[in-house]
């Protein structure tokens, strides 16, 4: 998910004594192209897989556009703190005050729990510019969806107002013939510290200023260097300087239809450069965005007229469309079975969006910047910050119904013994990772190996169990999932991809020097090792890439086979837990908003699973799993089908007790009850009393 930055949405409504100037058309223009590729990208349109790069054109404006007006004040020697931050909060807070507050009364009846404790924390980061550190803390394997997310939108604002808390500092304290230097410095440091920081964690090179800033400072470069103020006219120049402005002003002339035309396709295909993302192709569009501000303004067609309009009151219409969406896609429950139906709903709440984003530009952002001034303007919009926040409190603290399913406690992340064993580093049985010492049994494998470790504690009792597990990480030792798709820093990319292998051998490292574990369970999802259309497979050893799911699974089977036979090798005994029947949606999310009577659109009745469709879904896991009980008879694979599914459809409910955390993630009881059950009924009570006794 990306977002876009509200201030350059705005148009000035004539000249003030500040310096203010109408902006340029072709600005104007430029914004409404940004916009536009934003929602189509959030609306999953095909053809807008790169929309999300309109943040990046937005981002070069306004650091053009906020850098020039404090120089033409600095120049005029007017500038003042206060002014500066009291335009800016007249013309942010009014509008994005009015959908902060409808999105909060919508919120107890949109949203589920555990996303209004979400969006509470996201409300809160909103009014204090931080929703780009709050959103950042958010992320992560087990957090909640993105796409659940009604206020991720406003990531870009707080980043955005946290570089002009610095600026205007930097401007005003440097001596006018250096803050070109400055920013060109600043620029730089912030581009080759999203090198550095990228691989390390992509969501954090993301979310936060220091690796965005270049894309501000571009255009602050831009607003520096420029003879002119953004919308002004030109100034009187020297002879030799005005003839080097001419020479400059032919080849910007001479770029812009190219500029243009890369502001076009690059969002259409920005694989061509590259995954990772600010990357190479957030720089192409962010410099052909400012080739375009650069050059003298151009009278633009009359077709543009509408782009043009689009553009004044763009501000009002990125704030209010996100928030339609993201409800939706919590009433979804996350169903993607059927995504037609999908991108209808989403479309119409695109289109619902313009006549409210005309509405609140008209009706309070316009209004808002001459009425709000003052120490009236200062009340209201310090009444509106209180009030706000004390909703989200009040939201905060609302407990459940007396009876009712505590589903915050129950969709908590299931991470086994302790959130420690969701390893980074190579495996050393931590003491958090174990029930007791001495343990004899072990699970291994990825978050679908955390999830059974509940039950788990229950079948091994006093015999104690360790757990060895890292997310997405099965228990694989020679192949790992890839994703060519995804730069450096995410999971299936270096140096992910080298950290899994690590573990894994770390973890037969460990099993070989600790005689005492006699029983190992091996778990994992299965589908990044075996879904093709978005993973490849590589070796440990050389390095080879497998595509094809008939590869993928014939490697996957030579892989599990060899460490069944080490493992047995080295005196343990090993069995296989195959994933759970999942489902298209979020299990837990939609008996909670089934308990709660909130809006539900694409849940089965019930919300139970459709077990046709998951083998339809998970063909290729299934697959591996009949080859797998196939190529050893004496391998004991558990399967939780025979206990919850009749042919149909599959329980999510036991005893009033949801099983399911998410879509397809037992819970913390659903492992307790299915675990001990699962196991006898695979094994049968004889073999599962052999292995709880000492051998």
């Amino acid at each position: 998910m990306t977002s876009l930055f509200p201030t350059l949405f705005h148009r000035p409504h004539g000249p003030h004594a500040t310096g203010e100037v109408p902006l340029r058309d072709d600005i104007q223009a430029l914004r409404a192209i940004a916009v536009l590729w934003v929602l189509l990208y959030h609306a999953q349109i095909p053809g807008a897989s790169g929309g999300y790069l309109g943040v990046d054109i937005f981002f070069v404006i306004s650091g053009y556009l906020i850098t020039g007006l404090i120089q033409r004040a600095l120049q005029r020697g007017d500038f003042s703190f206060r002014a500066f931050y009291g335009r800016r909060a007249r013309r942010l807070l009014p509008a994005a005050y009015v959908v902060l507050g409808v999105t909060l009364l919508a919120a107890p009846w949109a949203l589920n729990r555990t996303e209004q404790i979400d969006f509470v924390g996201q409300l809160l980061g909103a009014l204090g510019f931080a929703n780009n550190v709050v959103l950042w803390r958010q992320t992560g394997y087990f957090q909640g969806a993105s796409d659940l997310k009604p206020l991720l939108h406003f990531w870009s604002l707080a980043l955005e107002e946290q570089y002009y808390l610095v600026l205007p500092a930097l401007l005003v304290f440097s001596p006018a013939r250096l803050r070109a230097g400055m920013a060109i410095l600043v620029t730089a440091a912030s581009l080759g510290l999203l090198i550095w920081w990228q691989p390390i964690d992509a969501s954090g090179a993301f979310y936060l200023l220091p690796t965005r800033a270049w894309e501000l400072g571009l255009g602050s470069i831009g607003a520096l260097m420029s003879s002119r103020g953004p919308g002004t006219a030109p100034q009187p120049q020297p002879m030799k300087t005005t003839k080097a402005m001419q020479t400059m002003q032919a080849a910007l002339r001479w770029l812009a239809w190219p500029a243009w035309a890369l502001l076009i396709a690059v969002p259409t295909a920005p694989q061509w450069f590259g995954a990772a993302h600010p990357g190479p192709a957030a720089l192409v569009v962010g410099l052909a965005t400012l080739v375009l501000l650069l050059r003298e303004p151009a009278r633009l067609p009359r077709v543009a007229a509408p782009l043009i309009r689009i553009g004044d009151w763009s501000y009002a219409l990125y704030l209010v469309h996100w928030p339609l969406i993201a409800i939706l896609h919590n009433a979804w429950v996350g169903l993607k079975a059927d995504p037609q139906a999908l991108m209808a709903w989403r479309l119409g709440a695109v289109l619902l969006a313009f006549p409210l984003a005309w509405a609140l530009h008209r009706a309070v952002e316009r209004p808002a910047k001459a009425l709000l001034t003052g120490r009236r303007g200062a009340w209201i919009l310090g009444t509106g910050t209180a009030l706000l926040a004390f909703g989200g409190i009040a939201l905060a603290l609302h407990k459940p119904a007396p009876g009712a399913i505590d589903f915050v406690e129950l969709r908590k992340a299931n991470y086994g013994l302790s959130a420690n064993c969701d390893a980074e580093e190579p495996f050393d049985g931590r003491e958090d990772c174990r029930t007791r010492p001495g343990a004899r049994w072990m699970v291994w494998g990825d978050s679908y190996a955390m999830h059974l470790v509940p039950g788990l504690v229950r079948v091994a009792s006093d015999q104690g169990l360790v757990q060895a597990t890292k997310s997405s990480c099965g228990p694989f030792p020679g192949l790992t999932p890839v994703r060519p798709a995804l730069g450096r820093g995410n999971s299936f990319a270096s140096p992910w991809i080298e950290q899994c292998q690590a573990f894994n051998a770390s973890v037969l490292r460990w099993l070989e020097r600790h005689p005492e574990i006699d029983t190992v369970v091996l778990s994992s999802l299965l589908t990044q090792y075996l879904d093709e259309s978005k993973y490849e497979l590589q070796r440990t050893r050389g390095g080879e890439r497998l595509r094809g799911e008939t590869a993928m699974r014939a490697a996957l089977l030579d892989d599990m086979t060899a460490t069944v036979k080490r493992l047995k090798a080295m005196g343990k005994r090993v069995m296989v837990v195959a994933p759970p029947p999942s489902a298209p949606f979020d299990i837990a999310g939609c008996l909670e908003r089934r308990q709660a009577r909130r809006w539900t659109i694409g849940a089965t009745p019930g919300c139970v699973i459709d077990e046709r469709d998951d083998e339809r879904r998970r063909a290729a896991e299934h697959r591996f799993i009949a080859d797998l009980a196939k190529s050893d008879a004496r391998l004991p694979v558990l399967r939780f089908e025979p206990l919850l599914c009749d042919g149909r459809t599959c329980q999510v409910e036991r005893d009033g007790v949801p099983l399911y955390r998410d879509q397809g993630h037992l819970s913390h009881e659903g492992s307790r009850l299915l675990m001990p059950a699962v196991m006898s009924e695979s094994l049968g009570e004889r073999q599962l009393a052999l292995l709880r006794s000492p051998r």
